[in-house]
């Protein structure tokens, strides 16, 4: 029982809301369907029905609430899996800079003379195809 309060508790009581407003309408109603007298039936029709649409806006503000609160976590676990997501690209991108460009075309590296961009673009085209799954 506690767990289901814990995960379900506003939508619970947005839920007792709503049907407090149905039974005040009923009770409401229940007082006048006799009464012939407008004068006798105007108190029940302001208790019982501003006081059942004062339940039902509170209760639909409630249950509504629950699905701005669900909302917002699922927006959480989407930032969380974009930060993972995006940690994960910055590995990628730092282990294709530093094995597959040349040691020159890293920034910061000094260059060795000699180097020039024909022997690097040739080391890159010879270099060994990776093995094909089977």
């Amino acid at each position: 029982m506690d767990r289901l309060r814990r995960e379900h508790g506003r939508e619970l009581i947005g839920a007792a809301l709503v049907i407090a407003a149905l039974v005040a309408i009923a009770v409401g109603y229940a007082n006048i369907r006799d009464e012939a007298d407008v004068a006798i039936q105007l108190p029940y029709v302001l208790t019982g029905g501003i006081g059942a649409v004062v339940l039902a806006a509170l209760g639909v503000g409630v249950l509504r609430s629950q699905d701005d609160k669900a909302i917002l976590d699922r927006l959480a676990d989407v930032e969380a899996t974009n930060l993972d997501v995006r940690e994960r690209v910055d590995y990628l991108t730092h282990l294709l800079e530093t094995g597959l460009l040349p040691d020159a075309d890293i920034p910061g590296t000094p260059r060795a003379p000699g180097d020039d961009e024909t022997s690097n673009a040739n080391a890159v085209a010879n270099a060994p195809a990776p093995a094909r799954a089977r």
